[in-house]
């Protein structure tokens, strides 16, 4: 038997009466990527011509007008507009989208492909009035994928110009800085640097604790402590982030220039310019907070400490309790860093941690006295006193060193030991120039200042 086909023809989608009647809901994407006036006055005119589009069609009704003002293109993650509105299509709120055009829309190709086609699976059409797209169309894919990537290209373009202008001006000696967080000092009308006062008395105190021997992380909960505000206006203060200012050549009258630059146009990362982008440098660009002379002997004092640090194999050289001695006591038999130790109802002493068996060595070194710590470096110091003149010369010597720090250690050494001998330990002393003590047994000791100073106690 033969065999017989019957062509059935194609029908419209059935819809009830109802249905046939319900309006489309439409929702319209504004965004403006500069917060100059003349393109604000353009997004004010993008969301009053949607409106009135949108209320104008008798079929249409508004879902909203989603707008992003003053936000770049070439991304999506921070225009709370446009996921505002992808999450109300989501939700089953929006029947179809128009907008001005792709680079309105997004500048990125990645991001107008995904949510384009994330839509129209949903079955909602994005229109795109300046190309005349309709992604449900059947030649809206190859035309927007197209056009999105020329959208990409001018973001690329745009950025490179940005870029290539801001280095202008570096070049120039025209510098890009947000004094809003940046702690000392105020741009006035011309955009120069000013001192701004009361930041500025915390910008000399911190460098002024850092170079007596407070740590950075000691000297953020001294300020913190005594609720001393920083550029947010609160008092937030943190190690890195003193170390940071402490690094910060502006205080010093100086500025360096391009010490990021942005890696990727379309994500926008700002990355440290080590060496891979043109830096410039001024001297003498604005009024300095602290002398170059204590500002380049606080890069030494950083770098002493870091390899103090590291030969130590210890993370940090400070102390929450109060003690100068923190971390620089040491084993003379083993070399291992020595703990003090406050047991309830006994007095503090100082114990060598390999006394606890470690790695299967314990040093038979005796616990210490922190009474006989201190007393060891009450008569080393004395005794430094006592030939004051003897040493004069050497510390002279210091002064006249091309090192900042060198000089700073000379001026030190003769104006504290000026003052007389001690009748006991002061901690703000200590702090200032001790670099290690080595513990031979519990009553013999080696006391190095940072000054270079060697003297062997026996108690």
């Amino acid at each position: 038997m033969a065999k017989s086909v019957t062509v059935i023809p194609a029908s419209q989608t059935r819809k009830s009466a109802e249905a046939a009647k319900k309006k489309i809901r439409v929702a319209a994407y504004c965004r403006v990527s500069t917060e100059q006036e003349e393109q604000l006055g353009s997004f004010e005119n993008q969301v009053s011509y949607y409106t009135e589009l949108i209320n104008s069609k008798p079929d249409w009704v508004m879902a909203g007008i989603f707008s992003d003002e003053g936000i770049s293109g070439t991304g999506t993650k921070k225009r709370q507009g446009f996921q505002n509105m992808i999450r109300a299509c989501r939700e089953g709120k929006v029947d179809r989208v128009i907008t001005k055009s792709i680079s309105r829309f997004a500048r990125n190709t990645a991001d107008c492909l995904h949510y384009s086609r994330e839509l129209k699976d949903l079955g909602i059409p994005i229109f795109f009035e300046k190309e005349g797209i309709d992604t449900m169309a059947a030649s809206g894919e190859l035309l927007f994928t197209i056009l999105s990537s020329l959208a990409q290209e001018e973001s690329r373009n745009i950025s490179e110009n940005t870029t290539w202008g801001i280095r202008s001006k570096f070049k120039q000696g025209v510098p890009m800085i947000n004094t809003g967080n940046f702690m000392g000092y105020d741009k006035d009308e011309n955009g120069k640097l000013v001192i701004n006062p009361e930041q500025a008395k915390v910008v000399k105190r911190i460098f002024r604790e850092f170079l007596e021997g407070w740590s950075t992380r000691e000297i953020a909960q001294r300020l913190n402590r005594e609720k001393i505000p920083g550029v947010s206006g609160k008092a937030k203060w943190n190690g890195f982030t003193i170390e940071r200012m402490l690094q910060n050549e502006k205080y010093k009258g100086d500025l360096l220039m391009q010490k990021t630059f942005t890696a990727d146009y379309l994500t926008k990362k700002m990355v440290e310019n080590n060496g891979e982008r043109d830096q410039y440098y001024v001297q003498g660009n604005h009024e300095a907070i602290v002398s170059p002379d204590d500002w380049e002997a606080a890069q030494y004092e950083l770098k002493r400490r870091e390899g103090f640090m590291e030969s130590h194999g210890i993370k940090e050289i400070s102390s929450l309790t109060g003690t100068a001695f923190y971390n620089k006591v040491y084993c003379g038999k083993c070399g291992c860093k020595m703990q003090r130790r406050n047991p309830k109802g006994n007095k503090p002493f100082w114990k060598c941690l390999n006394t606890d068996k470690r790695n299967g060595y314990t040093c038979d070194a005796g616990n210490v006295r922190e009474s006989d710590l201190r007393q060891a470096f009450v008569i080393a110091w004395n005794s430094l006193v006592e030939n004051r003149e003897t040493e004069l010369p050497r510390w002279k010597k210091m002064m006249e060193s091309e090192n900042a720090l060198e000089r700073l250690r000379g001026r030190q050494m003769i104006e504290l030991t000026a003052e007389g001998h001690l009748d006991f330990e002061i901690p703000e002393l200590t702090r200032m120039v001790l670099d290690e003590v080595r513990v031979t047994d519990p009553k013999s000791f080696t006391i190095k200042l940072l000054d270079g100073t060697v003297r062997n106690i026996k108690l």
